[in-house]
């Protein structure tokens, strides 16, 4: 739950956000094992919506320009969930819907806006591209390497990501505008309340007494609990948005030489998403303000 005062601060919904993204289609005809990350477990409970399939995705955002700053995502929506309905609560809550099942982010201040605001499971990670963003007028790369990576980790360390995919954008056909309204797939979610860890209401307080203010890219795991914020409430939102450049992609997974024991414990390894995906070029997406609601 929000507290009166917080290290970090306070951006309420609804956000406009700029960004290249990568789309990795999915469809799952059971949940994999890892899907929720150990603090958001309870939500494999039946009683907060049933997994109903249709089409999921892993996303990789790399936001340029944010309400909060730029920063870099890693998402996983395994496709549709039945949501449970109020006794009496507010009108157009979808009956079923698309979930953030698990969620990295490279910074603590959206960490902490991305929770109270949606619901989203936000937890941080270090990324690593082997290209920069494309910029207008700019072929994109031959080949874009993707790496996320434990929190605290350094680059060099010598610890594996957990997650890793290698893409190969179509350049040999020209990217299109896309207007998602035009899309044919609903991008409603609807997310159940998020749970606050053990300590985060004395760790906010010790970063406030200490008065030092922490680097809102340092993700290291300990600077996690702070911003990792609850709530008690359902919600369900809309993306919308424009992309001034998509493409399709070649999709390759780069699988751990280790077994992936380790790594499973921050990202399912059994999804398999499909060959081709989508490379998206300086979108524009919006995330309206949330329906909310309780039961």
């Amino acid at each position: 739950m929000e507290t009166e005062r917080h290290p970090v601060p306070r951006v309420a919904a609804p956000w406009t956000l700029k960004a290249e993204s990568y789309l990795l289609f999915l469809k799952l005809s059971i949940l994999p094992p890892g899907l929720y990350d150990p603090l958001e477990e309870a939500w494999a409970d039946e009683g907060l919506g049933t997994f109903t399939g249709g089409l999921g995705a892993i996303m990789i955002i790399r936001y340029t320009d944010t309400p909060v700053g730029p920063y870099d995502e890693l998402m996983l929506i395994p496709g549709n969930f039945t949501v449970p309905q109020p006794s009496n609560g507010p009108p157009k809550i979808p009956k079923k819907a698309l979930r953030i099942a698990r969620i990295y982010v490279s910074q603590r201040t959206t960490t902490y806006n991305g929770r109270l605001n949606w619901n989203i499971p936000k937890h941080l990670a270090r990324f690593e591209f082997s290209a920069p963003v494309t910029k207008e007028g700019v072929a994109p790369p031959e080949k874009l390497t993707v790496k996320v990576f434990a929190p605290g980790t350094v680059e060099g360390d010598g610890v594996v990501p957990f997650f890793a995919i290698s893409l190969k954008p179509w350049r040999w056909v020209p990217a299109m505008p896309v207007n998602m309204k035009y899309v044919p797939l609903k991008m409603v979610h609807a997310q159940p309340p998020i749970p606050e860890p053990a300590g985060h209401r004395r760790a906010v307080e010790t970063e406030l007494d200490d008065g030092v203010k922490i680097d809102p890219y340092d993700i290291s795991a300990k600077n996690e609990i702070a911003v990792a914020a609850g709530t008690d409430r359902w919600c369900s939102f809309d993306i919308g948005g424009k992309v001034a450049r998509a493409r399709g992609c070649w999709v390759e997974m780069l699988r751990s030489e280790t077994g992936g024991e380790e790594e499973s414990k921050y990202f399912s390894q059994v999804l398999k998403p499909w060959s081709v995906g989508g490379w998206m070029e300086e979108a524009v997406l919006e995330i309206e303000e949330p329906l909310e609601w309780k039961l």
